[in-house]
């Protein structure tokens, strides 16, 4: 019999009030020892509960030799085991009243007809017990909100920055242990492997997210859909509030087989996901670069009241490449007002159309980057005009500070969405000002075609009506 109830969904996997992690507690690389200590590294405000009989002490902890003897509120295990002790550690939570539990271990559906059925075991055993479960197969979860890690992988850093951004994936690739995320200043609330997604899946997390305050946009990875009707109606219900992304891999024959021994389920290929996006708000995305750096955009800008963008570059070459990129993603380039022109010429800019190349202007100009705050401030101001790109280089130390400046003094009068493609001779000075810019909550990018691709997506997501067709971020608009 299924009992299960709404008691431990993904509001206690987020919020729990203690933790307990089962599994190696040894020296240097147990994973249980490494869950531990990074959410001690974290900052985790609940209490945590090692649970191992081989040990009494670690990382100044008590550890406990059973569930049954670990005191306190306990809503959330984490299990890395061998698979066929997981089965006994579920029943146990259950025992203890825990009925969160994330299943860290390797071994069960993606490894074959034996895996698959000890994976169909622990979910029947849960089930009848009221238990939820994420997993196997996974790292777990982040919560910036209150220290919560449960990667069990040594990353060296200790710091995520906490803002709107929830990202949800399929693989440990898109973990904290696998990415910059304190060097890329993502600002995220929520992060979620589902790894084999034997019980909890997308639906489950896209209703949590819908009325969780501190998340704005959505990001998920996708390679298989557990349950086809479930995913439309919450992507139907959260899309209509907050944005969410998707980028769907195990779109070919191919790519899908390979999907089926990565998590042990059939992936959705790309023409039935493609029904999907039809009936539902969602924005699409075409690969990992975008998945990690259109959401920004998003998260940190208000949406536009149309498509119309409005861009002022200081190389005619990437304001052509520019033009290609957003009428390619449905984005339209507009003619500026006659006002706006009659400004730019005034400021001295010789070529004052869309976009606006400030190349030749900056060469004789005595003062260029002050020739540049004016004429973002005129195109950005134009009534024709509702997202904005700029295009400036950087990567020389003596731009650097001064581009931050400029930006510094224009945000608090831009009321339309904005994003900055940066380029320059020196890598680390470009990445260091793309750090700041995103820091300030004005989205920068190192690649030009991503920049354009956010804005098309922030003006997709404005322009879709609840429940109608949705957008591609690249490509024709759909």
């Amino acid at each position: 019999m299924d009992v299960r109830t709404s008691d431990a969904d993904f509001a206690t996997f987020f919020d729990p009030r203690g933790v307990a992690v089962v599994g190696s507690m040894r020296e240097p690389g147990g994973e249980a020892l490494t869950v531990v200590r990074n959410m001690l590294q974290f900052g985790f405000r609940g209490s945590i509960c090692p649970i191992n009989p081989s040990q009494s002490e670690l990382l100044g902890l008590r550890v406990y030799p059973a569930l049954s003897e670990a005191p306190g509120s306990i809503d959330l295990a984490m299990l890395i085991t061998p698979p066929r002790a997981v089965a006994g550690l579920v029943e146990q939570c259950a025992q203890r009243g825990i009925r969160a539990v994330i299943v860290g271990t390797e071994g069960f559906a993606e490894r074959g007809e034996d895996g698959a059925n000890l994976q169909r075991e622990i979910v029947g055993l849960a089930r009848s017990r009221g238990l939820r479960l994420l997993g196997p197969n996974t790292v777990g979860l982040v919560n910036t909100s209150n220290g919560l890690i449960t990667v069990p992988y040594t990353f060296d850093y200790n710091q995520i920055r906490k803002g709107g951004l929830a990202f949800a994936s399929q693989t440990g690739f898109a973990a904290a242990q696998g990415q910059p995320l304190e060097d890329r200043g993502y600002p995220i609330s929520k992060m979620c492997d589902f790894g084999n997604k034997c019980d909890l899946n997308e639906a489950d997390l896209l209703e949590y997210l819908r009325h969780d305050s501190e998340t704005r946009v959505i990001t998920l990875h996708m390679e298989s859909v557990a349950e086809g009707p479930g995913l439309r109606r919450a992507l139907q219900a959260t899309a209509a509030s907050k944005p969410v992304l998707i980028f769907k891999t195990g779109r070919t024959v191919e790519g899908a087989r390979a999907s089926s021994s990565h998590t042990g389920s059939l992936a959705t290929t790309g023409r039935a996901f493609d029904a999907l996006f039809k009936q539902t708000r969602a924005i699409r995305l075409d690969s990992w670069h975008e998945y990690w750096e259109v959401p920004k955009l998003l998260a940190s800008q208000p949406l536009p009241k149309g498509n119309r963008i409005g861009m002022v570059t200081v190389t005619g070459g990437v304001g052509v490449a520019a033009v290609d990129v957003a009428v390619g993603s449905g984005l339209a380039v507009p003619r500026l007002s006659t006002r706006s022109m009659d400004r730019l010429t005034s400021l001295g800019v010789h070529f004052n159309g869309n976009p606006v190349d400030l190349g030749p202007s900056m060469v004789v100009s005595q003062d260029p980057l002050k020739l540049t705050e004016n004429a973002i401030a005129v195109v950005l101001a134009d009534p024709n005009v509702d997202l904005g790109l700029v295009v400036l280089p950087v990567g020389v130390d003596r731009w650097a500070s001064a581009t931050i400046g400029v930006f510094q003094r224009l945000k608090p009068a831009i009321d339309k969405p904005l994003a900055v493609f940066a380029y320059g001779t020196r890598v680390s000075v470009t990445e260091e000002v793309v750090r700041q810019l995103d820091g300030m909550d004005v989205p920068a990018y190192l690649d030009l075609d991503t920049a354009v691709k956010a804005l098309a997506a922030a003006a997709a997501y404005a322009r879709t009506p609840s429940g109608g067709a949705s957008r591609r971020v690249s490509g024709s608009a759909r």
